[in-house]
């Protein structure tokens, strides 16, 4: 009996999927700038800034190892059958992703409902992507069925086992799920965020409703990905698609925010406030004895703006002090640190531009109110869309709370930050369920998909204006 080869049973692999080939990678530049008020009133103690940081790509360098490694994670459990579009939507999703992996580029995929198990390979371990690899991985995704439920913290350890054994490579996982986290505990979830984390970033799509914008997010934000809803299965492989095509743009990860600050100054928070809103303050890790390093993940050419808080010492009338200096530091597999190219412009009182090779927090103390009472335009953006987010998310969750003369008042506030900071998304949908007969929201006959839109769009922002 003749018998064809499996990618489920395959021993590790042969010598031409292991064979390390020479990569083109680009290290991108960091260009930023620091926007605040540089006064602070006599006693003042708290200073916000916002950094706005553009990453442009620079000159190529050669890297003799891969420089990307993805994993896939569908959600194989019962309900993904049901209706059947959903699982075939998911297979066809897939293939539309590994489509998009270049040649050498590590790959596996995983299937999960109440635990994990690899659906190609067959053992626990990544294989380069070439053209015969792809095909099989393909393949493979004929064979995965649905049943059982769902325990997405397992999925995730093995997508942190698979992606762990390649520190020096950009590593990126796509989590798909259409239910929510019942087969395990929430402190098993955030046990198995808490070894996953700095091991790979993850973008997790839900399709349909019936899963948790909540879980998804708590995901995504320690992983350093998105989160978005996919109402319509057959959207899933543009999604796909578009995730993969993003995730091979990345130039550099494990990238991180350092802070730091002087003696007796004490860091209240650091927020990434677009293109989405995430609080990194959680995941500081201190490297050092004033310093403290931020996980961003990671870059390609791309904009991202942040919001920071610290409280100093208040200082004399006319003393100036450096509130804290912020760099962009990438760590190598050795523990060593690689440079990255970084340059932070500052605007003086009186107009004049400096550039430095940090961003640079000031705090000039004054008896001027006309000097201390002016609100940075940049800071006042970026802080209303902080504050538009979590009235929204107030809102929702005084709704789902039974308290609508709450959630009513928190989206009227979300509904006017909106208009106030333009942003069109979101005020778009605060529209969709708001009776301007009645002056309030129909929140009882609101959707499970508008709710869910709803929530996921509060944290979805734009870069500010540069200039």
């Amino acid at each position: 009996m003749t018998t064809s080869r499996s990618p489920c049973s395959r021993s590790p692999p042969p010598s031409r999927h292991t064979t390390r080939r020479t990569f083109v990678t680009r290290t991108p530049e960091f260009h930023g700038a620091v926007h605040q008020n540089l006064y602070l009133a006599e006693g003042g103690r708290e200073v916000h800034a916002v950094i706005t940081v553009d990453a442009q790509g620079d000159a190529a360098v050669q890297n003799t190892s891969p420089q990307a490694a993805e994993v896939l994670i569908l959600d194989c459990s019962g309900s993904m059958g049901s209706p059947a579009e959903k699982i075939i939507q998911a297979k066809e999703a897939a293939r539309a992703a590994i489509d998009e992996l270049p040649d050498g580029v590590w790959f596996a995929l995983i299937a999960g409902s109440v635990g994990a198990r690899m659906l190609w390979p067959a053992q626990p371990h990544l294989v380069l992507a070439d053209p015969e690899t792809r095909a099989e991985a393909r393949d493979a995704l004929r064979g995965l069925d649905t049943v059982g439920g769902t325990a997405i913290g397992t999925w995730l350890r093995l997508a942190g086992q698979l992606l762990g054994g390649h520190p020096e490579v950009i590593r990126h996982a796509i989590l798909l799920t259409d239910g929510r986290n019942e087969h395990e505990s929430p402190e098993q979830l955030r046990a198995a965020l808490r070894d996953c984390e700095g091991k790979f970033s993850c973008d997790c799509r839900g399709v349909g409703t019936d899963w948790s914008v909540a879980e998804l997010r708590t995901i995504s934000s320690a992983l350093r990905g998105t989160v978005d809803l996919v109402v319509e299965p057959a959207e899933l492989a543009e999604d796909f698609r578009a995730m993969m095509a993003s995730s091979m743009r990345k130039a550099v990860g494990d990238v991180g925010l350092r802070l730091w600050t002087p003696v007796g100054a004490t860091v209240r928070f650091v927020i990434q406030t677009a293109p989405t809103l995430v609080d990194l303050s959680p995941h500081r890790v201190d490297s050092g004895p004033l310093t403290g390093d931020y996980p961003t993940g990671s870059w390609g050419t791309e904009s991202r703006d942040y919001l920071l808080g610290v409280e100093l010492e208040p200082g004399d009338v006319g003393e100036e002090k450096l509130a804290c200096r912020v760099t962009f530091v990438h760590a190598n597999t050795d523990g060593t640190e690689l440079p990255l190219r970084q340059f932070f412009s500052h605007t003086e009182p009186d107009g004049r531009t400096n550039e430095f090779s940090s961003a640079r927090i000031r705090a000039l103390w004054t008896d001027d109110l006309t000097q201390s009472t002016v609100f940075n335009d940049k800071v006042a953006v970026v802080t209303s869309r902080a504050e538009l987010a979590k009235a929204v998310q107030d809102g929702l969750a005084a709704h789902r709370g039974g308290d609508p003369d709450q959630a009513v008042d928190c989206l009227s506030r979300a509904r006017k930050l909106a208009e106030q900071v333009h942003d069109d998304n979101l005020r778009a949908r605060l529209d969709q369920i708001y009776d301007p007969d009645t002056r309030t929201f129909r929140l009882n006959r609101m959707s499970a998909q508008e709710e869910m839109g709803l929530d996921i769009e509060s944290t979805k922002t734009t870069p500010l204006d540069r200039g």
